[in-house]
């Protein structure tokens, strides 16, 4: 599994322009619903239930919100960056910068877990990191992400 399987180039945010998690939330939220037809207001709803289980900041600038969802045929993400941060709550305590929001369809957990851990074993670098919090615009993020996917 790639992760370029699931992330369109028009799914990614380079400017993130919301300055709290729910603002963030909703703009990852945008691109699936859009593209997919589905209501950004269900997602977000999700995204935020799956948030006050704990939250999906797992530090080092990260977050990787998740949600499975109804009538969605297949994994998506969107991925969005922030230059200022934003807490999030995070494991470390730190603002986090780089969000991968994941949607999945309601059945089938397991694919939903594989994504997951792809996103984290590839995000896990921070060189990578790194080189996307610098990337220039959207379109650069996702051949970095390419880049990076082809590799592992």
């Amino acid at each position: 599994m790639k992760i370029t399987d699931f992330l369109r180039p028009s799914d990614v945010i380079a400017d993130l322009s919301g300055s709290t998690a729910e603002e963030v939330l909703a703009e990852l939220c945008r691109p699936v619903a859009t593209s997919e037809s589905l209501d950004a207001q269900v997602l977000l709803h999700q995204l935020l239930a799956r948030e006050k289980l704990g939250s999906t900041g797992i530090g080092e600038g990260m977050a990787i919100p998740h949600s499975r969802v109804p009538n969605l045929a297949g994994l998506r993400a969107t991925i969005g960056r922030s230059r200022c941060g934003v807490d999030f709550k995070s494991v470390d305590s730190r603002p986090a910068s780089l969000f991968v929001a994941l949607f999945a369809p309601a059945a089938g957990p397991g694919l939903h877990l594989h994504a997951l851990s792809r996103i984290s074993r590839i995000f896990k670098s921070r060189p990578f990191r790194e080189s996307l919090l610098a990337a220039t615009d959207a379109a650069e993020i996702h051949r970095l992400i390419e880049a990076e996917d082809a590799r592992s």
